[in-house]
């Protein structure tokens, strides 16, 4: 299945829904309007049983996404009407990402930069190809980067290293935005669309229950729980006993076969 959105193009394959940034000409840059259609398109991805797993990229080889499209910001700041609007989009379209039920990865070729790369950190996994560049540069715009983008940030790679990517706006190799914990894995770029497939593909055939279950604790621990009691987290262990999925894995395992997960979300 594909489909094509304003700034967006959505293919679903094999349990993979490939979500790519498609405006080459402004090296991926997302409009108001893009950041506006990014709840509605993760929506879609989230409520069809069919996708396992979601990979976020750019299209091309030279940029994941230059981050928002500066050539609105006259238009779009003219109002402090205007300027929330816009703040609203961001976080809406980023909040769409990172509660996502679904594991998503972030497939970086060439420019990360500024909104581009939050984008990336509201991914559960970035993969880098070697020539990754990643910067946030509000500092060369007179902006200041979102409170929940510097907050992913600061989770990621630290508050020094955080001040020191802010401040100064320089763009680093991947090789040290691995180093930094900026991003989980690099690979060289002619690789890294096999690299994240094959990583997606493992991840399609384990149980989504436990994979679901997981991102949601995960969640719920960013989120401030500190115990199993709190934010419902308790209730996964109890429903893992009675799933599908803990039953058909139980049974492959004392068979020594290769189980067959069935599950693919709650209310199904």
């Amino acid at each position: 299945m594909e489909e094509r959105i304003p700034g967006f193009s959505l293919a679903v394959k094999e349990g993979v829904a490939t979500l790519t940034v498609d405006r080459q000409d402004k090296h991926n840059a997302l409009s108001l309007e893009m950041w506006l259609a990014l709840p509605g398109l993760m929506r879609a991805v989230a409520m069809d049983p069919e996708v396992r797993v979601v990979v976020l990229t750019g299209a091309g080889g030279s940029a994941f996404s230059a981050g928002a499209d500066i050539a609105e910001f006259a238009a779009l700041f003219a109002t402090p009407e205007g300027t929330a609007r816009f703040n609203a989009a961001v976080r809406s379209g980023n909040l769409a990402l990172e509660r996502c039920p679904k594991p998503t990865i972030a497939m970086v070729r060439g420019l990360c930069v500024g909104g581009g790369c939050g984008l990336a950190l509201h991914c559960d996994l970035r993969f880098a190809g070697a020539g990754a560049r990643f910067g946030i540069t509000p500092a060369k715009l007179g902006f200041v980067y979102p409170f929940e983008d510097t907050r992913r940030l600061v989770d990621h790679v630290g508050p020094a290293r955080a001040r020191d990517l802010l401040f100064s706006g320089r763009l680093i190799r991947a090789e040290e935005a691995l180093a930094i914990g900026l991003v989980d894995r690099v690979v060289e770029d002619a690789a890294l669309a096999d690299a994240v497939g094959e990583y997606a593909a493992t991840l399609c055939g384990l149980s989504q229950f436990s994979i679901q279950a997981a991102k949601r604790v995960i969640q719920a621990i960013q989120d401030g729980a500190t115990a199993i009691t709190d934010a419902g987290v308790a209730t996964f262990l109890e429903e893992a006993t009675r799933n599908i999925d803990f039953e058909e894995g139980r049974e492959a395992f004392l068979a020594k076969r290769r189980p067959i997960f069935t599950w693919r979300g709650w209310g199904r």
